[in-house]
């Protein structure tokens, strides 16, 4: 899988390479692209799991400095930062968020084994540390070199996935994944809470409020929700 998701970036990368460098030497523009988040798995422990969830957020913001057009750096990043669990001793409520999903899943499916991934709607921010989205001329860049996140689910294919983006970001999802659909989920929530995606041969796809605004709701019962409508045929 490692390799299959490092042949699919670098077959979209020159493009974006050379268009994002073109960005880092315009001084008329104010915001500058950092790296790509690219997906390196822990593979062995990923494929052998019984559940694979993909958990999407909105943006990362500084990843690794201004972009510096070394695809490896950005894998190793991820794996240095991700799959060595450094990213939940970092904190914050997104991470925290993620911990509690993760917990609650497996309360639900104790004696099933969760391989998890982290990804994020919009694949490249703004470096250092400005938490704007990334201007038209950075994201569009994305949509049009580097639209890669219908293929890392083909390559990857999660059996859950979970958008904690929240509704602001449905475009951003569409832009994405063009076929995708939203409906509600149950009369408990509208469909701005909590929506059910519809997306390709995926049932178990789903989209709610980011952690930030959860935990001042009542996360738990958000993540209730959606576990208790998880369906693997176990």
């Amino acid at each position: 899988m490692n390799l299959a998701l490092k042949k699919m970036y670098l077959e979209n990368w020159d493009n974006l390479s050379n268009e994002l460098k073109g960005i880092l030497n315009d001084d008329t523009k104010e915001y500058k692209p950092t790296n790509p988040l690219l997906i390196y798995l822990d593979e062995e422990k990923y494929k052998s799991s019984d559940i694979k969830i993909m958990i999407f957020g909105q943006e990362t913001n500084d990843w690794g400095d201004d972009f510096n057009g070394d695809p490896d750096d950005a894998l190793n990043t991820y794996n240095d930062f991700f799959n060595s669990n450094a990213c939940y001793g970092y904190g914050g409520h997104f991470w925290n968020g993620l911990n509690r999903f993760l917990t609650l899943l497996n309360q639900k499916f104790p004696d099933k084994t969760i391989g998890s991934i982290w990804n994020n709607v919009i694949k490249v921010g703004n470096s250092g540390r400005n938490k704007n989205n990334p201007p038209e001329y950075i994201y569009n860049i994305e949509k049009t070199y580097f639209n890669v996140i219908e293929s890392e689910i083909e390559i990857l294919q999660p059996n859950i996935i979970l958008f904690v983006s929240g509704p602001y970001y449905d475009v951003e999802i569409r832009n994405s994944l063009p076929d995708v659909s939203f409906g509600k989920l149950s009369d408990s929530f509208s469909e701005r809470a909590i929506a059910k995606l519809k997306f390709k041969n995926l049932n178990n796809v789903y989209r709610t409020y980011h952690p930030n605004y959860l935990w001042r709701k009542g996360i738990n019962n958000y993540f209730y929700e959606i576990i208790n409508d998880i369906n693997l045929g176990f």
